[in-house]
């Protein structure tokens, strides 16, 4: 974990070294909100979340970019896990603390409304990448764990509200669909993984169009 902590915020940085004119920068505060299969194991929502992203405007409306991101889960429980594993089935009771991390590369494509130098700017996009999924369960002094890298994109759509000369507050709602990739913890086939982002942040225009 530490070694991809070192990886992800190494690689932000060497983007953020590249932006040059006509670029868009920003930071932001992610909450997680766990749908579908996931929900199933891990019903708390994540308020550790951050991100990082970095845009180049193709037009006064378009741009392309790259995001990273991270958000973190964990829940205390005494659910039962049922789980099957090389032929054996059974179950996994007692106090546990399950986990959940998930770090996203993502690249994307924006469109905006109104002009470029509008004090609100709805948009609407589509990113598509890779998310790295690490999931924890910790029982007692047993601890077990599971990571792949899946296939995934996230359509999303915000507005972006000026607070200061090109500066903007950001703020978007982000659907997370990490496609099927090995298997989950209790041996189950299916481990694709979906969640809700709501991002808020800062962004600022480093170039002009």
């Amino acid at each position: 974990m530490t070694n991809l902590l070192k990886t992800f915020v190494l690689a932000a940085l060497l983007t953020a070294t590249a932006v040059g004119q006509n670029q868009m920068s920003g930071i932001s505060w992610n909450i997680g909100i766990p749908t579908g299969q996931m929900s199933s194991y891990m019903d708390k929502i994540s308020y550790g979340g951050f991100g990082v992203e970095f845009h180049k405007f193709t037009g006064e409306n378009t741009s392309v970019g790259i995001l990273f991101s991270w958000n973190v889960w964990s829940n205390l429980t005494g659910d039962i896990i049922p789980f099957s594993n090389g032929g054996v089935s059974g179950a996994v009771s007692g106090t546990q603390i399950r986990y959940y991390n998930s770090f996203p590369i993502l690249l994307n494509v924006h469109y905006y409304l109104n002009e470029k130098n509008a004090e609100f700017r709805p948009y609407a996009g589509l990113n598509v990448g890779t998310y790295y999924i690490l999931q924890r369960l910790d029982i007692g002094t047993w601890s077990l764990s599971n990571d792949q890298w899946h296939f995934g994109l996230a359509p999303e759509a915000g507005f972006m509200v000026e607070v200061s000369n090109r500066t903007y507050l950001n703020v978007n709602a982000r659907y997370n669909y990490a496609f099927d990739s090995g298997s989950t913890l209790g041996g189950k086939d299916d481990n694709s993984l979906a969640y809700w982002g709501i991002n808020a942040g800062l962004v600022w225009y480093t170039g002009w169009f």
